[in-house]
């Protein structure tokens, strides 16, 4: 309220006004932003747009002077310092912002033994303008913070409801898909032991009942074989669809736990590096969870296409944010080469997976960086803001 935007005593000595106040446009009502000389009870105060003479200058944006004035409201009157039959001068004028429509008022007063003048009107018109330009740049700043809030708030609840349908369908894929393989499994090896046995028994001279019961041995171990193959796949997209280590220990252990299955497939040799002062506990849930896709996403790039040996996966601390970097030494890429031609699949393939990156970068407002250059490597870096610590 009082003291938001500074001037209403400057602007009473200049107009030589007994005391000021500054009025700000809030729908139908008009919000008290400074006051001259202060009160305690100036908060309290609210008047309606269109209602008294504030508020019909506030609607018309017409400048009103009144040689004597009596307001009904008993805190306006208080502010204006009035005893029960006093009058007083007033001067109220409009201020407009850039659009043109009022966003303000300014009102001063004094003793109606010397009523404000047009001179007194000109000189008030002469602040208005700024006055009005401060105003609607705050009512602005005031737009832009409930937007980025709602807007945080959106993408927290997006993100927090993505990983809810990612951990609902990895655990429906281990409750059913993953137990249905494992029985199939089972059945197929008890299968093929009895086929297996049933050909051992076979008298060897009836040649063609034991030929067919070893063909029929070999089809189920070949499907026993895939069966294997798919409970080990959908196990690698379970983990791949949701971290339970990423709920209950955080994002560090979440990535160790990402780079210990790579490293149990056939691939680069991957090596984490984490900074004892990264402090990815200031992160919300939203944005580790979002900076964990990341990684993942970029590891998954590297095995998939940059053909390379060795990778380097970092989180560290740089100023006042979290820097994930991912780093190898494969064939890199020449980047505007590949923002113009896009052709082969396999290059389809890695934009997708760094378009995945930018995006989840955009939702967090991490900021993104790409370095690569052919048969050099790629470096992948995102820096994102770490909260204050009292917000934290």
């Amino acid at each position: 309220m009082a003291g938001s935007i500074p001037g209403a005593a400057e602007l009473a000595r200049a107009l030589e006004a007994d005391g000021s106040l500054l009025y700000a446009v809030d729908g139908q009502d008009l919000d008290l932003v400074d006051i001259w000389p202060e009160h305690g009870s100036a908060a309290g105060l609210k008047l309606q747009v269109g209602f008294g003479v504030t508020g019909l200058v506030a609607r018309t944006g017409k400048p009103v002077l009144l040689e004597s004035d009596s307001p009904r409201n008993e805190l306006h009157r208080r502010l204006l310092g009035l005893g029960p039959e006093q009058t007083v001068a007033r001067m109220c004028v409009p201020l407009r912002g850039l659009d043109g429509n009022v966003v303000g008022v300014l009102a001063v007063h004094r003793s109606p033994r010397r009523p404000f003048c047009q001179e007194d009107l000109r000189a008030a018109e002469s602040f208005a303008a700024v006055l009005g330009l401060r105003l609607h740049a705050e009512e602005l700043w005031r737009a832009v913070n409930r937007h980025r809030g709602e807007r945080d708030r959106l993408v927290k609840q997006a993100i927090s409801a993505q990983e809810a349908e990612r951990r609902r369908i990895a655990f429906d894929l281990h409750d059913g898909v993953t137990t249905a393989l494992a029985s199939m499994s089972f059945h197929l090896s008890a299968a093929e032991l009895t086929v297996s046995e049933l050909a051992a028994d076979e008298d060897p001279a009836v040649s063609s009942r034991v030929q067919e019961l070893r063909r029929a041995r070999a089809e189920l171990v070949s499907a026993r074989e895939l069966a294997d193959m798919a409970y080990t796949q959908t196990r690698s997209a379970i983990s791949g669809l949701h971290s339970l280590v990423l709920d209950d220990l955080g994002l560090v252990a979440a990535i160790e736990s990402l780079v210990r299955m790579a490293d149990r497939e056939s691939g680069p040799a991957i090596e984490l590096v984490v900074d004892p002062a990264a402090e990815p506990e200031r992160i919300p849930d939203h944005a580790a969870a979002a900076l964990y896709r990341i990684a993942q996403e970029a590891l998954a790039n590297v095995v998939k296409h940059a053909e390379a040996s060795r990778v380097v996966l970092s989180l560290r601390r740089v100023g006042d944010s979290l820097v994930l970097g991912c780093t190898d030494d494969g064939k890199g890429f020449d980047p505007a080469r590949r923002r113009s031609a896009r052709s082969s699949e396999a290059d389809q393939a890695q934009h997708f997976g760094l378009s995945s990156i930018a995006e989840r970068c955009a939702l967090i407002e991490a900021s993104l960086r790409v370095e690569s250059a052919p048969d050099r490597g790629t470096t992948v870096l995102v820096e994102l803001p770490l909260q204050p610590a009292d917000s934290a």
